[in-house]
């Protein structure tokens, strides 16, 4: 039921015409960035451009339509042009007009001169022209320093542009903002946020006009006249997955009847999800369905977002995009968790308290700790332990930033709900930053380093900040 999706990377070398460096030369250079893409772990599949021009490297202008209709035939999310010498700044900033995808820089750092002084390709100088003809067109575009394949450096850099351009993918649907109308990503909102809770609010026509988000309602009796008909009449992929359930989560106070509407709710809303072709949705939890089913649906969230269907609480749709955009930085493969950033450690001053009253997903539950599920339907338990990347994009007044920061969890006192305390460098910088806005309370937090590529994927996105703290 995972969501994990592959990133269409596009290949294109590039050389300075037939007379510059030799071919044989530049396809080492080619082969070795290669060698290392195909060892990444990443869900990358490698599109070249062998079967479009000779050797599989640009070399002339003539040759750039040849080469977009390629790669826009095999449907690459991105564009890696690798100099393979000095290069061609004309052939890098047409392909990168034509493609309007997110484009990466780099060329192989330069072995010394021959005894005799003779340089064999320039590399680095040619990158220096390729991104002043790239900001002259006015093509974003992210670059790896110069530097060798084999350096660590390579590998990371790429990395967390293809995080970035996965991001892209998933925000923009289509890759490109520039005809952003109905073509971004769609968001599935459930009922209506809290009636006091005006820090949820946002704009359905500037999300659309802006970045083509199309918000789409599921009005709360929908849901609960479909829930109820799986209930009466339940199917194989119901039974199945009630049993699964049954066997991870301790439900005894929350009792069998209940389970059984939860897991059917999780199944009406995750094909809801498919059927709109929704990245993501909000939620209203606590004060609407809880009427109608006896139990408020935090673990429908916690069970959704673990399946890679990411539920933000509160019907907080800015909160649904800031979940779509972190899930998408690992490829739908990391599970999130909405988080409110609640209080600060006791004794701790650079530590936090990331809580909510029961929706993190159980399947990052702490090793060896206890989770159950109370009376309400909400989860009890502490997360486990690592790395974490807080994100949260939000607006005011038409202006839009993405927040990103990173830190760790720490030890802390036992909370009920779902929590985790995440130990930061400078908690005041990130209180102050938070509260001086335009963010809430809100966050969306996940397990991992995924922020340089958050940071980067807003370069692609028109009218986005990052805010790194």
């Amino acid at each position: 039921m995972s969501k994990e999706f592959t990133l269409k990377l596009g290949v294109v070398p590039v050389k300075r015409g037939a007379w510059f460096t030799s071919a044989e030369n530049c396809l080492i250079t080619n082969n070795n960035a290669l060698a290392v893409l195909k060892q990444i772990s990443h869900p990358i599949e490698l599109v070249t451009i062998v079967d479009a021009v000779e050797n599989g490297i640009a070399t002339e202008p003539h040759q750039v339509d040849t080469i977009t209709t390629h790669l826009k035939a095999k449907g690459v999310d991105a564009i890696f042009i690798i100099h393979t010498d000095f290069g061609s700044e004309e052939v890098v900033a047409k392909i990168g007009k034509s493609m309007q995808l997110p484009l990466l820089l780099w060329g192989e750092r330069d072995d010394s001169p021959s005894p005799e002084g003779v340089r064999i390709r320039d590399t680095q100088c040619g990158i220096f022209a390729s991104s002043k003809v790239l900001l002259r067109f006015g093509i974003p575009f992210t670059y790896i320093e110069n530097c060798r394949a084999s350096d660590e450096s390579f590998r990371k850099g790429v990395e967390d542009f293809c995080r970035a351009a996965a991001v892209v993918k998933v925000f923009c649907r289509n890759g490109s903002t520039e005809n952003a109308n109905g073509s971004g990503m769609k968001i599935l909102k459930i009922g209506e946020r809290p009636e006091s809770f005006f820090s949820v609010m946002s704009n359905d026509d500037e999300l659309l006009h802006k970045f083509g988000i199309e918000v789409t309602p599921m009005p709360i009796n929908r849901l609960v006249t479909r829930v109820k008909s799986l209930i009466e009449a339940p199917t194989t992929q119901l039974q199945e997955y009630l049993t699964n359930l049954k066997a991870r989560v301790g439900y005894t106070m929350f009792g069998d009847e209940k389970l059984t509407t939860l897991a059917a709710m999780v199944l009406v809303i995750k094909q809801e999800m498919d059927d709109k072709q929704a990245a993501a949705a909000s939620m209203e939890c606590w004060n609407g369905l809880s009427g109608f089913f006896g139990f408020v649906p935090c673990q429908v969230i916690g069970e959704l977002t673990a399946l890679g269907y990411p539920l933000a609480c509160e019907g907080d749709i800015t909160g649904a995009v800031t979940a779509a955009m972190v899930h998408a930085a690992d490829y739908n493969r990391s599970i999130s968790f909405f988080a409110d950033l609640t209080m600060r450690h006791p004794t701790n001053d650079n530590a936090e308290l990331l809580w909510h009253c029961g929706p993190f997903p159980h399947s990052l539950v702490k090793a060896g700790g206890n989770s159950t599920l109370d009376e309400g339907g909400r989860g009890q338990w502490c997360l486990k332990d690592g790395e974490l990347t807080i994100a949260r994009f939000d607006s005011l007044a038409g202006e839009y930033s993405l927040f990103i920061g990173n830190g760790k969890t720490t030890e802390g006192p036992k909370s009920t709900g779902t929590y985790v305390w995440m130990e930061v460098d400078d908690w005041v910088k990130w209180e102050r930053k938070l509260i001086e806005g335009p963010y809430i309370h809100h966050v969306v937090g996940v397990h991992g380093n995924v922020a340089n590529g958050l940071k980067e994927a807003c370069k692609y996105i028109d009218g986005l900040k990052a805010d790194l703290v």
